[in-house]
């Protein structure tokens, strides 16, 4: 078992309405709340007017940021900071899912700084504070509302990062389930893929955790049962609350007990995938995972034997088995329709000299399973 530390601070406000008090959360650190948003989601559906109302029933100046896209760039990070900076921003609230999330994460930081918040995601600066971030999260996926980590992307410089910091968990964080209910089928779908790509980067990381790697075996067993019913019974609670608890678990330190930390390659090669043509994260992940693991099936045959035999309940040697586990993901994904495939989601192979440049600009690897071109061509080969 590898040495590990434990340290979550996020506050975890999880159910129904549990947003109606954030007033009480907010107030002992400020009055002047700077807002941000997605799209058009939360207005549509009213989430928005409902956390305006809340912070003028309870005194609280606002101001809003909004137009953040689902695959968040830095450019709209920078320009959320100068904003908050002439409002005098107290906190930052998030509303919405992991973008959005992510973006006030490193609007959070760049408050006290007076260069890009690019320069965190290029290792050029750490961060000495940053604001108290407040999330009511609106889309199960990412675990960014219990974790220091966030992603952004330069889409003109061809470049997805991520960035992690102790100053970057959530002060407190609102889980709803009902809020959830009115993602698109798609979205949800691409979430649950979400989640069990986090889990299974984590269980492939080096160290012998058996509790650990009993959890992320169940991780991914209930996010088959559960995502299977959340597509065909979207509004459901309990099964909204089953995956939103799921996701949250998946990414919150919970699954790096004993571990070293997981391998990440797949999300190394679905960064370039996102910034290259801008597809859902969820989706490109479940592109990339299956093509992976039959590429390193050789190298983690047990690994892969005892996800059969506890995620999907197969029998047999671990030969017979570590193939179908592979196959039974893949038919999970292809169940919840999400794409196994690049041409899927219309990449066609055209575009292959394109992403090999790209995940050799970034020398897309493992922290455990090495790559080098030759891997990236075979994996790449595997997408389609």
């Amino acid at each position: 078992m590898e040495n590990f530390e434990r340290f979550n601070p996020t506050k975890l406000l999880f159910g129904k309405d549990v947003m109606d008090g954030i007033c009480t959360e907010l107030k002992p650190l400020g009055n002047r709340a700077f807002i941000i948003i997605g799209k058009e989601s939360v207005k549509k559906n009213g989430l928005y007017a409902r956390l305006v109302s809340l912070l003028n029933i309870g005194g609280i100046a606002h101001q809003t940021f909004e137009g953040i896209k689902s695959n968040p760039i830095y450019q709209d990070a920078d320009a959320a900071v100068q904003e908050a900076k002439k409002f005098g921003a107290d906190y930052i609230i998030a509303l919405g899912g992991g973008s959005v999330i992510d973006t006030a994460k490193a609007v959070a930081m760049g408050v006290s700084v007076n260069h890009s918040v690019w320069d965190f995601y290029l290792q050029k600066a750490k961060p000495e504070k940053a604001l108290p971030i407040f999330a009511i999260l609106t889309l199960a996926a990412t675990g960014t509302e219990m974790n220091p980590f966030t992603v952004l992307q330069d889409t003109e410089g061809g470049s997805k990062r991520g960035y992690g910091s102790p100053y970057l968990y959530p002060k407190v964080s609102f889980l709803d389930p009902a809020l959830t209910t009115t993602v698109p089928a798609d979205y949800t779908a691409y979430g649950v893929a979400d989640l069990m790509a986090h889990a299974l980067e984590q269980f492939f990381g080096l160290g012998n955790s058996p509790l650990t790697d009993l959890h992320t075996a169940a991780v991914l067993k209930l996010a088959v049962e559960y995502g299977e019913k959340v597509v065909s019974h979207p509004d459901d609670y309990d099964t909204r609350a089953n995956i939103m608890w799921l996701a949250t678990t998946a990414l919150n330190g919970s699954l790096t007990a004993g571990k070293n930390g997981g391998d990440w390659a797949c999300h190394g090669f679905e960064h370039s995938l996102s910034v290259l043509f801008d597809i859902a994260h969820g989706a490109g992940l479940s592109i990339v995972f299956p093509a992976w693991l039959k590429h390193n099936q050789d190298k983690f045959l047990d690994k892969l034997a005892f996800l059969a035999r506890h995620v999907f309940e197969l029998d047999g040697s671990d030969e017979q088995i570590a193939p179908q586990f592979i196959e039974k993901l893949e038919a999970f994904f292809t169940t919840i329709q999400t794409p196994t495939r690049l041409a899927q989601a219309n990449i066609d192979k055209s575009s292959k000299d394109a992403i090999l440049a790209n995940f050799k600009q970034h020398k897309v690897s493992g922290q455990v399973y090495k790559l080098n071109e030759e891997d990236h061509s075979a994996i790449l080969d595997l997408m389609w």
